[in-house]
Formats: structure tokens, C-alpha cells, sequence
């Protein structure tokens, strides 16, 4: 969950410090204030890539668990800015 203290140190040194997990393949990153969605994932040539989501339409493929959720329900209940 990203939040205004946290987004920079949760996209530049912890997301760092994951990257040496060997069995992580995927690192999701929620915005609490707005409708966006990172998701960096491993891919077979073992090099992260980014994939966005900004839409309430949109589904959110989480690959590692072959898992899919709706972005809309990702922020049920959640005041975010328009």
C-alpha cells in the first residue's frame, strides 16, 4: 500500500531489498489516495517489468497465484481523490 510517507522508499530501496527474495516473481503496489496499480513482475529473461492499472474496469492479473481481482473491488470502501 503506498501511501505519501512511503511511495518513494516502497519503489526505490524496499523494492530493492525484495528483488533478493529468489522465489519473489511479483511486486504489487497499491495507491491509497488514487485509482493506480503497480505490478512488477519477473519475466523469463529474468528482468522486471511494469504493468499499470488506472481503471475501476480493469482487471488486475496476479500471475503468481493465477489469481484476478477487479480493481473496483481492490478499493471498496476506500475514499480516494477525483
Amino acid at each position: 500500500m503506498l501511501s505519501k510517507s512511503t511511495r518513494n522508499y516502497d519503489r526505490g530501496e524496499k523494492f530493492k531489498l525484495y528483488r533478493d527474495i529468489a522465489t519473489l516473481k511479483e511486486y504489487l503496489l497499491v495507491d491509497s489516495e488514487n485509482i493506480y496499480i503497480e505490478i512488477f513482475r519477473l519475466n523469463e529473461t529474468n528482468h522486471w517489468e511494469l504493468e499499470e492499472y488506472n481503471n475501476l474496469n480493469e482487471q488486475l492479473q496476479i500471475k503468481a497465484i493465477n489469481e484476478s481481482i477487479l480493481i473496483e473491488d481492490t478499493y471498496e470502501g476506500v475514499k480516494i481523490n477525483t
